[in-house]
């Protein structure tokens, strides 16, 4: 028997207990490359957390809509702004949660505030609603009016991040057990192997054709394509090019997802633009493309893509310039800025297909122009610490390999999350930013779109608080036993109603 056929088989040895029952034929099983840290509604907005159970278990008043931008209805069947600063949404009727309880404006209104409670730590409250005061009322059994302060023209898009929970959910702690209106019971989580959802019977809505979903986590690419190709798995999430060797089953698609290293300023040289500068001109990023990354890969400029209001078509990526890297390097140095001070690079385990191995390159390249900077590879909540201030005065100078995507289709969910001071994710904090960011995104039409061009070229030029990486693409495996098809969200989440059976 061949090395490969033996490795093969012991695959499948490790994952047989998690097969998908040949009782149930529509019972699917979705392989992950991590563990989620939290299944909270307060954390959807965390890749790790969404691809499970946004919009399968849980359920907001709204829900991008991924072909067109902006929001489409969900457990909010319309709305209408009422004043300046408050939108009035009327609720679907007959809809109730799986503990059995209604859902009611007053879960609407419990769900905002426990969301946007400061001491959640909500990513939601922490990316979109940071520099915004929010306030929710409900106007009789059928209708909740939402305000504002400042004004947000897209509150009906932004509120797609809060998903609505039982008033039975914990108020001021994360729940292992969410409870929502979706499909979808969440059914059981052993951290250690599986999450199980089962199909609800009191769903409002259609019943999609999936009964239940086991959900598992390999850290290898090689592994979680075999397992798809075995038939121990019908998807098969973040394929590495090298394991994508089946046109049939492996699918790549643009996933509206924005990699770049986030420079904290707290600790010298990184306080200085000119080391910052270096950063990027050192990177070769094009070299990379087809190599480590996808061919569709493209290097990145911005925060947003095309497809977004308030992209900035003239906002081009960094040149390589190593010479003019080190130039940089040097002339800080003669300024007495320390720049041989050893960087350290926080990278999340598992993070992208590849991700050891662009580390690596990145490392030699700015070894090249002078840069001493080591990798640190932790795991998801690990990292996640490692992220939020506040810092230890006396920490290394560090970079964190992040990602961001946008598929609301306008700026100001990402341009409020990075930029402005009064999220924990800005480096920079500036008053002249913030008035700027708050007058765009009070903004509406054309104005709005230029506004927002205007800052992420004062970002790119003036600021840098980032390297730029790449525009992502993703590669994914699907069973020809069902029939999925993969849009910007899919790293996001996995719709489970999407899914049909051949």
């Amino acid at each position: 028997m061949s090395v490969s056929r033996i490795l093969l088989s012991v695959i499948g040895l490790i994952v047989l207990p998690t097969l998908v029952s040949a009782q149930d034929k529509k019972a699917v099983t979705i392989v992950l490359p991590e563990a989620p840290a939290y299944v909270d509604a307060c954390q959807v907005m965390n890749s790790s957390t969404g691809r499970v159970v946004k919009l399968n278990v849980l359920e907001a008043l709204t829900q991008v809509d991924l072909e067109k931008g902006g929001a489409k209805p969900r457990l909010a069947t319309h709305w209408e702004r009422v004043s300046d600063n408050t939108w009035r949404f009327h609720l679907r009727q007959g809809v109730s949660f799986h503990d059995g309880t209604p859902m009611t404006p007053e879960a609407v209104v419990y769900s905002i505030e426990r969301t946007l409670d400061p001491k959640m730590s909500c990513d939601v409250r922490q990316r979109y609603f940071s520099n915004s005061k929010v306030t929710a009322r409900a106007v009789d059994g059928e209708t909740v009016d939402i305000t504002t302060e400042p004004a947000q023209p897209i509150l009906p898009t932004l509120m797609e991040a809060i998903p609505i929970v039982s008033t039975k959910t914990p108020r001021d702690a994360v729940t292992r057990m969410p409870v929502g209106t979706g499909p979808y019971i969440f059914s059981n989580w052993d951290t250690q192997r599986q999450i199980v959802l089962d199909r609800s019977a009191r769903y409002w809505g259609q019943l999609p054709e999936v009964t239940q979903a086991r959900y598992l986590w390999r850290q290898e690419s090689f592994v979680r394509a075999s397992m798809v190709g075995l038939g121990e798995a019908d998807i098969g999430l973040l394929i590495a090019d090298q394991h994508a060797d089946n046109p049939k089953t492996d699918f790549v698609f643009n996933n509206a997802e924005m990699t770049r290293i986030h420079i904290h300023i707290d600790q010298p040289p990184l306080n200085d633009l000119r080391v910052r500068k270096a950063l990027n001109l050192a990177l070769d990023r094009e070299s990379l493309v087809g190599v480590l990354f996808n061919k569709e890969a493209r290097p990145a400029s911005q925060i947003v893509g095309p497809s977004v209001l308030g992209y900035n078509p003239e906002v081009k990526p960094y040149r390589f310039d190593a010479q003019e890297a080190r130039r940089l390097v040097e002339e800080a140095r003669s300024d007495g800025v320390p720049v041989d001070r050893q960087i350290v690079m926080h990278a999340r385990a598992n993070n992208f297909p590849n991700d050891n191995e662009v580390m690596e390159a990145f490392v030699a390249m700015w070894a090249a122009v002078g840069l001493n900077v080591k990798v640190e590879v932790l795991e998801l909540a690990q990292f996640r610490a490692a992220l939020r201030p506040p810092f230890s005065p006396d920490r290394l100078p560090t970079l964190s390999i992040t990602s961001h995507d946008n598929t609301t289709g306008d700026a100001a969910f990402s341009i409020v999350s990075k930029y402005h001071s009064s999220s924990w994710q800005t480096d920079i904090p500036s008053p002249e930013m913030d008035r700027q960011i708050e007058d765009a995104t009070a903004s509406t039409g054309e104005g709005r779109r230029r506004k927002f061009q205007a800052i992420f070229d004062r970002v790119h030029e003036d600021i840098v608080p980032e390297v730029w990486m790449y525009d992502m693409v993703s590669t994914v495996r699907i069973s020809p036993r069902i029939h999925y098809v993969p849009n910007a969200a899919t790293n996001a989440q996995v719709d489970l109603s999407d899914i049909s059976f051949n």
